[in-house]
């Protein structure tokens, strides 16, 4: 089997198909519950399945636009509205607004390469940190309910 390096330097943050900005950095880690099952006469685990699975998904984005018109600030506006619109400052509405991070990551050899897709994000939280003398990063957290790693079409 061939092996190849990819280099991380494509992803997108989506909602409703409309781009709403370039990540700058991006984690993903899918998690499990597990269950273990022993029995009286053996010390040796008889059997393990699993359940609960979390897709749990991390952002950040350097550059964003603070009018709201675009990049990672417009993803604020959704998770502020709770929906299909931007919004300046929190909606009073239970809804969540979903949205996709994809990931392009193309191999060494130039054409070998990956689709990393999570689907159905929701963010935890909104933070925004300012550092004296640094650009401002913002990173959301959050939770996917779907996750594809293919080739892509």
């Amino acid at each position: 089997m061939a092996q190849a390096k990819f280099f991380a330097n494509a992803a997108t943050i989506t909602v409703a198909g409309q781009t709403l900005g370039v990540a700058k950095g991006c984690e993903v880690n899918v998690t499990f519950e597990h269950v273990e099952l022993y029995g009286l006469g053996s010390i040796l685990r008889q059997g393990v399945s699993k359940h609960t699975a979390r897709v749990e998904v991390t952002v950040s984005s350097a550059m964003f636009d603070p009018g709201l018109d675009a990049g990672i600030a417009k993803a604020y506006g959704y998770v502020l509205e709770g929906g299909s619109t931007k919004s300046t400052s929190i909606t009073d509405t239970n809804k969540v607004a979903l949205m996709n991070v994809t990931g392009l990551f193309t191999a060494d050899d130039g054409a070998t390469q990956v689709l990393l897709t999570v689907s159905g994000v929701y963010w935890e939280n909104l933070p925004f940190v300012a550092t004296e003398n640094e650009y401002i990063v913002p990173e959301l957290s959050g939770y996917g309910s779907q996750i594809t790693i293919a080739p892509p079409t």
